[in-house]
């Protein structure tokens, strides 16, 4: 309803003609008035007869247009290419990156696993006796009172005594 209204373009009427009226031009005054009426897409070459002038200078205004849209468009092939080229530039730089950063990233893991290596050995060899003692002690009461587990308290306390020590040694030498 209302699109229909809004869409039209208003026109102008520069006289009204009854409807049993008809008017009709002829071809060569339409060709004289269009050749006649300067256009910014002319070129200006002249021809011996008015037809072949509209006809020619149509072709010279779709070869123009055609020039133009060919230098656009190989422009926007030259941005794309470069475009396409940074991005392969990059994207092969990224590539390099990972491979250095993986070597450097093998060495650190190598690192790790050998102080991880270190630190299984000083804490057999810091377990030693005191941990190993009260953890056999605790399971030789448990072992011989089963039926009362609770009288094994002085062995488990030990135990926990002597793994605290070892814990407190272990955040110190981490430090």
């Amino acid at each position: 309803m209302g699109a229909q209204q809004s869409s039209q373009a208003p026109q102008e009427q520069v006289f009204q003609s009854e409807p049993s009226t008809s008017v009709q031009f002829s071809p060569s005054l339409i060709d004289r008035l269009s050749s006649a009426a300067p256009s910014p897409d002319k070129s200006a070459k002249s021809s011996s007869s008015v037809s072949g002038s509209s006809s020619s200078s149509t072709d010279d205004i779709v070869r123009r247009r055609l020039a133009a849209e060919s230098a656009h468009i190989r422009q926007q092939e030259s941005e794309i290419l470069s475009k396409i080229s940074a991005a392969l530039e990059k994207e092969n730089m990224d590539k390099e990156k990972p491979r250095m950063s993986s070597q450097v990233l093998s060495r650190d893991i190598e690192e790790v696993r050998e102080k991880v290596g270190r630190m299984k050995r000083e804490r057999e060899q810091k377990e030693g006796e005191g941990v190993r003692k009260a953890k056999e002690g605790v399971v030789a009461c448990y072992a011989a009172k089963k039926d009362r587990p609770l009288d094994c308290w002085k062995e488990v306390e030990a135990f926990k005594f002597e793994v605290s020590k070892l814990e407190q040694a272990f955040v110190k030498s981490m430090q």
